[in-house]
């Protein structure tokens, strides 16, 4: 399950299109049953997080939606990594640097795939 709330109506359609192609193209690493829980925000004090919801397999990420477009993409794509370091309980040290190598060549690529 996907939910999105916050931000503009084309914002939600992005951030859903996004997590969609997400667990599809890494979908031999992920649960079938993973639900993400989007929130879009102004800014207050960084670009997205993700934290690990109440049950298993559950996430919630917050993403700015005052960014362009492009960093918007590519910061929801960085969360989902931080998702998949979860489901397959593989990162090194904070997960951060496999997270900024992924999030803009994996954001371009969806891009020129017409996802968004």
């Amino acid at each position: 399950m996907i939910k999105v709330i916050g931000g503009t109506k084309q914002q939600k359609e992005i951030a859903t299109k996004v997590v969609e192609w997400f667990l599809k193209y890494f979908h031999r690493l992920l649960a079938n049953n993973v639900n993400i829980y989007v929130t879009l925000r102004p800014y207050v004090d960084c670009w997205g997080y993700c934290v690990e919801g109440s049950t298993e397999h559950s996430y919630r990420i917050m993403v700015v939606h005052e960014q362009s477009v492009r960093d918007f993409v590519a910061t929801l794509v960085h969360e989902m990594v931080h998702v998949m370091q979860w489901e397959t309980k593989e990162w090194t040290d904070d997960g951060e640097g496999e997270c900024e190598r992924m999030q803009y060549m994996l954001a371009d690529q969806l891009w020129n795939e017409g996802t968004i």
